[in-house]
């Protein structure tokens, strides 16, 4: 908006500065002496002077206005003064009277002319301003034109929004007024397209995961099994699968929507590794040796999201470790890094980049029957976003997988 404004401004200004100059120059050209009518009137006076006519007479006859003034009225140079001591016709001009003509009557009066166009002046004035406003009228047009043009398509492309929510692409030059504009444009388009996306894999998905348990559900409805009996403990399981998948969903919904405000602070990143996993140990660790290992790096971060990312790590291990998990803190050039891994089954080389998509599990190894929705790894790395970090996975030298938190190390 700034730089929209100071260049009509500045427009604006140059515009009417070189109008000015132009049409004053046109209108009011410097005086090169009498004009030519100016002259023929001197003449016919200078005439009537020399075949000794009355001037008087003359001014009259061809009607122009005077009047008869005394000579000493008039503080006259020199060379005025001789030109009517010679019986001679003198000019003089006011800007605020105009031209005047003098001729000499007796040694004590003279006759004044008044051979001055101000009857064309209001002409003049309305001439000059309409000339004036007209241009500067087509100089504006002429600055609006790639303005209205840009806007033009601009609204073509926010008129029509594509099959997948997008907008149509706009073809409009950075070097355009509202070139940020349709940049911000083009941003929103990309992300709606996203969002939609994201979302129409989110409906698959739960329409997808919930197909197996609500089909257990219902077998074991039709049993009408008894209340304890091995059927009712599975129809328990198979509610609280639903209601995990349901959370999960949810978690993931709202990190993909959402950009929380972080709050950061200091953390003790090892004081934090060993609080989670004693949080954890109950449910998830207990039948696994757990070891953390290196300094009790600071590291500058939202803990709530760190803690977030730390046990979606740990009870992922815990799903697909044999008998031990190791969990390392240490520091790279520009980073800090926090690194998971089990002594598992790993996870085959040619689907560890795709690990860390939603909903996306690898046949192998870490199967479907160890639970949860794929959704875990995907908060991972949405949390990893947030704090300008990554995660990556790779083998580990237990024998399993090795998952890798990394987050730039800030100034404290």
């Amino acid at each position: 908006m700034a730089r929209l404004f100071i260049s009509l401004y500045l427009f604006i200004v140059l515009a009417m500065i070189g109008l000015s100059a132009g049409l004053e120059r046109a209108f009011s050209p410097e005086p090169q002496g009498p004009s030519g009518h100016v002259k023929t009137i001197m003449a016919l006076f200078d005439s009537a002077i020399n075949t000794h006519s009355d001037p008087l007479q003359l001014a009259k006859n061809i009607q122009l206005p005077y009047r008869i003034i005394p000579y000493a009225s008039i503080g006259w140079s020199e060379q005025s003064a001789a030109q009517l001591k010679e019986n001679k016709s003198v000019l003089l001009f006011d800007e605020a009277i105009g031209e005047q003509l003098y001729i000499p009557l007796s040694n004590s009066d003279l006759l004044e002319i008044d051979i001055t166009r101000t009857q064309d002046n209001g002409r003049t004035f309305a001439l000059y301003s309409g000339i004036f406003f007209l241009l500067l009228g087509g100089l504006i047009a002429l600055w609006i034109w790639p303005l209205w043009r840009d806007l033009s398509e601009l609204k073509r492309s926010v008129s029509h929004v594509q099959d997948d929510g997008s907008l149509a692409d706009n073809h409009i030059s950075h070097t355009s007024l509202i070139a940020p504009i349709a940049q911000a444009l083009n941003n929103m388009s990309v992300k709606v397209k996203s969002l939609l996306q994201s979302q129409r894999e989110l409906s698959g998905a739960v329409a997808h995961e919930f197909r197996t348990p609500l089909a257990r559900l219902k077998f074991a409805l039709e049993a009408r099994p008894s209340v304890d009996s091995t059927q009712w403990h599975a129809m328990t399981l198979d509610v609280e699968e639903l209601e995990r998948l349901v959370q999960e969903m949810l978690d993931y919904s709202g990190s993909d929507v959402l950009y929380p405000e972080l709050n950061l602070a200091e953390i003790p990143l090892k004081a934090l590794t060993t609080q989670v996993v004693q949080q954890l140990r109950e449910p998830y660790l207990a039948p696994f040796d757990v070891s953390i290992d290196g300094e009790d790096h600071i590291l500058l971060a939202d803990d709530h999201f760190v803690q977030r990312a730390l046990e979606n790590l740990l009870i992922n291990a815990s799903r697909y470790a044999n008998t031990c998990i190791c969990v390392t803190i240490y520091h790279e050039q520009h980073d800090v890094v926090l690194s998971v891994e089990d002594d598992g089954p790993g996870i085959d080389k040619a689907v560890q980049e795709r690990i860390f998509d939603a909903f996306y599990r690898p046949d192998e190894g870490r199967t479907r029957a160890s639970g949860g929705a794929g959704l875990g790894l995907a908060i991972v790395r949405r949390i990893q976003q947030w704090h300008e970090g990554d995660c990556a996975v790779q083998d580990s030298s237990l024998g399993g997988a090795k998952f890798i938190l990394r987050y730039p190390r800030r100034n404290t």
